[in-house]
C-alpha cells in the first residue's frame, strides 16, 4: 500500500512539473529600426516591467512569457521605446517606427514602466551544522586562522595577519561573538585589502561581515 501511494505521489508530482514547465512559452523575437536594420541592447519590458533581457547584435532576443502576459516592449536609447500585443506565438518582429520620439527611464516611469529590474530573493544559508561562530568562521572563510576565539586572516600572497580582523554584525562593530548562535545567521564575508579601506584604521587586518536572519 505504502508503495502504491508514493507512486501515485510520483506521478502527481510529476504532472505538476510537466504542466508548470508548459505554462512558459519560449519567445524568440527580432527587434529593427526603421530602416530594417537590427537594433542592439534593446532591453525588452514584458507588460511594461524591465527585464534583464537585451537583443544581441543581430538585434534577437528569447525570453520566456506566461499565458497571462500581454504585452512585449523594446526600449532603445537611441530609437525609445515601442510595444506590441502578445497573442501567444513564439515569434515577434518589433519594428521601430520612423520619427518616434526618444525617451529616458525617468520618461518611462512617467508612462507607467517599471525599469528596476525585480531581484529574485535567495534563501538564507543553513549555519546551523556548527556548534559556535568561530567553527563557522574557521570553515567558511577561506584563509581564516582560528584559535579558540582568536581569529586571524591570511590574506592571498601575504603573510598571516598580526591584529585580529574587525567584525560587523549588522552594521554594527562588536568585540565578541559568543552571543551569536549560528543558526540565527544569515550571510558571512570577508573584505581584505582595498574592500577593507572603508573602515579605514579599524579593517588594516581585514573586515568580517554578518548578517543575521531577519
Amino acid at each position: 500500500m505504502k508503495i502504491l501511494i508514493t507512486f501515485v505521489l510520483i506521478v502527481c508530482y510529476t504532472a505538476q512539473i510537466n504542466a508548470q514547465k508548459k505554462e512558459i512559452q519560449w519567445v524568440n523575437g527580432t527587434v529593427l529600426n526603421a530602416d530594417q536594420q537590427p537594433v542592439k541592447k534593446a532591453v525588452i519590458y514584458i507588460d511594461s516591467v524591465k527585464t534583464k533581457t537585451k537583443t544581441n547584435k543581430k538585434g534577437e532576443f528569447r525570453i520566456g512569457l506566461k499565458p497571462a502576459n500581454k504585452t512585449i516592449s523594446a526600449y532603445s536609447w537611441n530609437y525609445g521605446i515601442v510595444t506590441k500585443n502578445y497573442q501567444g506565438n513564439d515569434g515577434m518582429l518589433i519594428v521601430f517606427p520612423k520619427n518616434e520620439s526618444v525617451v529616458s527611464e525617468e520618461q518611462l516611469e512617467e508612462l507607467g514602466f517599471e525599469t528596476k529590474v525585480k531581484r529574485t530573493r535567495r534563501e538564507p544559508k543553513d549555519y546551523s551544522k556548527y556548534l559556535n561562530m568561530y567553527q563557522l568562521i574557521a570553515t567558511e572563510i577561506p584563509g581564516a586562522v582560528v584559535n579558540g576565539t582568536s581569529i586571524r586572516l591570511v590574506p592571498p600572497n601575504s603573510i598571516q595577519s598580526i591584529q585580529q580582523p574587525l567584525i560587523i554584525v549588522d552594521g554594527n562593530p562588536v568585540s565578541s561573538m559568543e552571543y551569536i548562535f549560528p543558526r540565527e545567521v544569515a550571510s558571512v564575508r570577508v573584505l581584505r585589502d582595498d574592500a577593507a579601506s572603508f573602515y579605514g584604521a579599524r579593517g588594516a587586518s581585514g573586515v568580517i561581515l554578518i548578517k543575521m536572519k531577519m
